[in-house]
């Protein structure tokens, strides 16, 4: 695979092109365009590029692609736009990530939480128990936090109801 193709079609914003591209790169398994690819996920803001090419590093399926996959997730450009980032990592052991699939399941859109929740399901490494304690505290914080808020819905719903009997 020339690197410089996939490069020209960035640059010159021929998205089109360089999705083809990326395909050929994902079926190849091309492990040599990695930093390049890596480069471009970091970079651009394009989020279909960017979304084509963490598919592109999932297909290539090399476990040096996890962190920038994680870093890019955490990137505030990337808000409203995780779904798919999140998809990538699904064939990687994301045990050393819980924190971060965690944060996204309780902050995330419905895309996200239902991605990260996926992973989460799918760790089959090991977690060091403080890592753990904190994500078991992080997720009962969030189950009181809704449970307050279910209270005050149905204390709503329960004085809007008596208002129509009056």
């Amino acid at each position: 695979m020339d690197n410089n193709s996939l490069r020209f079609a960035i640059e010159n914003d021929k998205f089109e092109e360089a999705a083809i591209i990326l395909e050929e790169i994902g079926r190849s398994k091309d492990i040599q365009v990695i930093p390049l690819l890596i480069e471009y996920l970091q970079r651009t803001e394009n989020a279909s590029l960017r979304n084509s090419i963490a598919l592109t590093l999932s297909d290539i399926g090399s476990e040096e692609v996890v962190q920038p996959l994680i870093d890019v997730i955490n990137d505030p450009k990337t808000l409203g736009y995780r779904g798919t980032l999140l998809y990538a990592l699904e064939p990687f052991d994301c045990s050393a990530h819980v924190e971060t699939l965690i944060y996204h399941l309780i902050n995330g859109n419905f895309e996200v939480q239902a991605q990260a929740y996926q992973l989460i399901e799918s760790i089959k490494g090991e977690i060091a128990d403080e890592i753990l304690l904190n994500c078991i505290i992080e997720v009962k914080e969030e189950l009181n936090e809704k449970e307050r808020q279910m209270d005050i819905l149905s204390d709503t719903l329960e004085n809007l109801i008596a208002f129509k009997k009056k």
